[in-house]
Formats: C-alpha cells, sequence, structure tokens
C-alpha cells in the first residue's frame, strides 16, 4: 500500500511540476513582443516590399503570429519562389526569401514581361535587371504565373544552358527570336556579332560550344550575312536570306540531318 502512495505522489508532483513550467512559460512567452523584421537573400524584391507584404506590426506578440500565415503571404509575390519565417529570439522574426530570378525578358504582341529558369512567367523586372536576352515573336499573349510550353521552352533551355557555361557568355546573348512558321526553329543575335545564329531546336549544349567558337575564333574574319549551327560537326557559314534558309528546314529535318 505504501509503494502505491509513493508513486501516486511521485506522478501528482511531476504533473504539478509540467504544468507550472507551462504556465511560467506561456507567461515568458508572453512577454515577447515583436521589435524587428529581418529580411535576407532579397536582389529584385526591396525590404521594404517584403515587410510590407508579411504585414506584422511591431509591439505584437512574437508567439502570438502565425509563421505559415506570413510565408503565405510573402509568397503570393510572383517574385517570390519560397519564404522561409523564423522567429529569433528574444524580440526579431527573420524572413529569408528565395526568389525567382528572370532569365529573360518576354516580347509579346501587347506587352512585355519575364520569365525563369522554370518556365514560370513574372512581371517586368523594370530597372531592377536589364541585363537579361529577349526573347520576341512569341505569337500568344501571356499572363503572369502562367508555366510557358512547347517552343517558347525551348528558348528558355536554350537560355539556361546558355548560362552554364559562365555569365560572361550569357550576358553575350542579347535576343532569342522564335522564327519558322510554328516558332520551332531558334535565331540567335549577340552584342558580339551582327549576324543572325540559326541554332533550331534541341542539342543546346552542342550548339553552344559551336557558338562559342565562332564568336571567338570566325565572327568578323568572315563575309556572310548569316551562321547556320544546326549541322552536327559544322559550323556553315551563309550568304542567302535567312528567312529562305529556315523554309528549307523541313526537308532536311525529315531526314535528321538538321536539328
Amino acid at each position: 500500500m505504501k509503494k502505491i502512495d509513493r508513486t501516486y505522489l511521485n506522478f501528482t508532483l511531476a504533473l504539478c511540476t509540467t504544468v507550472a513550467l507551462y504556465l511560467i512559460s506561456q507567461n515568458w512567452k508572453d512577454q515577447l513582443v515583436l521589435q524587428n523584421v529581418k529580411v535576407y537573400d532579397t536582389s529584385i524584391l526591396t525590404d521594404g516590399e517584403v515587410k510590407a507584404l508579411a504585414d506584422v506590426k511591431t509591439g505584437s506578440s512574437l508567439y502570438g503570429l502565425s509563421l505559415s500565415q506570413i510565408s503565405c503571404r510573402v509568397g503570393r509575390n510572383p517574385f517570390v519562389k519560397e519564404a522561409i519565417v523564423v522567429r529569433a529570439l528574444p524580440y526579431d522574426l527573420t524572413i529569408t526569401v528565395h526568389e525567382r530570378n528572370p532569365l529573360a525578358l518576354l516580347a509579346m504582341p501587347t506587352s512585355m514581361l519575364s520569365v525563369d529558369g522554370n518556365g514560370i512567367v513574372l512581371p517586368l523586372p523594370l530597372e531592377r535587371k536589364n541585363d537579361v536576352p529577349v526573347i520576341t515573336n512569341i505569337p500568344a499573349q501571356l499572363s503572369v504565373g502562367d508555366t510557358v510550353k512547347g517552343n517558347l521552352m525551348q528558348a528558355v533551355k536554350f537560355i539556361s544552358e546558355a548560362e552554364k557555361l559562365g555569365e560572361r557568355f550569357s550576358a553575350g546573348i542579347a535576343e532569342v527570336q522564335m522564327s519558322g512558321e510554328r516558332g520551332d526553329n531558334l535565331v540567335v543575335f549577340t552584342t558580339a556579332s551582327s549576324l543572325p545564329v540559326i541554332i533550331g531546336k534541341g542539342n543546346f549544349e552542342r550548339k553552344l560550344l559551336y557558338l562559342q567558337k565562332f564568336l571567338t575564333e570566325i565572327a568578323g574574319s568572315s563575309d556572310c550575312s548569316y551562321v547556320d549551327l544546326r549541322f552536327d560537326g559544322q559550323i556553315v557559314l551563309g550568304t542567302q536570306s535567312i528567312s529562305s534558309q529556315l523554309n528549307v528546314v523541313k526537308t532536311s529535318e525529315s531526314s535528321g540531318k538538321v536539328n
């Protein structure tokens, strides 16, 4: 009987201690109020824009704030891929933003937007990042939040592959034009040469190496009107009009000689 009483007593003491600690911790939490909101890792959005999206007021109970709701509010901005919100005790809130970075500008019939490497359509970044290529001849109108597909996604992939070769090289790509009847042949214009460069579709890794070789060893030393990189194993320098060359693509593609 005594053993049972001692066990019961120990349990009661442990329960009382737990409840007391809980009440003390709750009282301590209630005394913690927000003093500062700190924003990290932004390059497109400003700290002020992120804080406005977070919509939290200093003086609020730090533990009364919903971190998930704050993250969702910040994530509503199209440039935000993910927002990680953390309480930085005793008085701060930190918001780490992973942004969607514009890979290229999209020139459409009635407006201009931008797109990231995953094909997500973003607003125009205004003057904050204007050193990216522009994709032209886009037949359809797109809206912020859309995901590009088909031939337009091919243009995005081409620019993404160019970035892998280094910022110095990718910055030299000024325009990627969607040409051909269905926009399925890409034509590139660079800052190093005024010549249009026919890329076609697919095999971008190989074609970018050819483009590098052309720009460093051939550009400016030959009298031609366009460059064609669709042929495996060679760089073709042409003198006929580029529009005529693109019209010939269909007959060559069927035999697998051009891509």
